[in-house]
């Protein structure tokens, strides 16, 4: 991690830094000065399994950040994607949603509370041969109480049921982009 203070970048280990998940494709910068961090993940060709709950939805999430055990105020968050599919699992105009929360996506035919705790459900635009984006921003400070459990950040996505045979063909979104995030991590007791 890279702090600047004055202009002067310096390495330090701090207490309360967060840990990136190993996952291809994917790394992270964390900057800030004292408590007071930014987040920005980058996404080069990062997979997201998808999977089908028949005649409902085709969903997938990965995790993204894992906070260090401790209270977090996230203070905004925005995620700028490229989205694409990788197989014929996934129509080429396909629709759907995306969201940032503390757990991955489920089952269900929407993003909902904790799948969507820090950047909301936004609509992803109609896919172009297979292509859209994810472009959204949190609308809201989130406190999350990780002193027993340490938070974790899920980058979730939903493919509506008539855009996809997932079951039939296996298919992944693939990622290019950022999700940035600022946060505040208060300590533990």
């Amino acid at each position: 991690m890279t702090i600047e203070t004055t202009g002067y970048p310096f390495q330090v280990t701090q207490q309360g830094e967060p840990t990136l998940p190993t996952v291809t494709g994917m790394t992270a910068v964390t900057s800030g000065a004292g408590h007071f961090r930014t987040a920005v993940i980058s996404f080069v060709n990062t997979p997201i399994a998808l999977t089908d709950n028949a005649g409902v939805v085709a969903y997938g999430g990965l995790k993204v950040l894992d906070f260090a055990e401790g209270a977090v105020a996230i203070l905004g968050a925005c995620a700028a994607l490229a989205v694409t599919k990788s197989s014929a699992g996934v129509n080429t105009d396909w629709d759907g949603d995306f969201g940032v929360g503390t757990v991955t996506a489920t089952s269900d035919a929407t993003l909902a509370t904790t799948e969507q705790n820090i950047i909301p459900t936004t609509a992803t635009p109609q896919a172009v041969s297979g292509a859209t984006t994810a472009k959204g921003v949190s609308t809201a400070i989130g406190f999350f109480d990780g002193t027993t459990t340490p938070v974790d950040v899920f980058l979730n996505f939903l493919v509506d049921d008539t855009d996809h045979n997932v079951a039939g063909t296996a298919c992944n979104l693939i990622l290019n982009g950022t999700l940035t995030i600022h946060y505040l991590w208060q300590g533990n007791h």
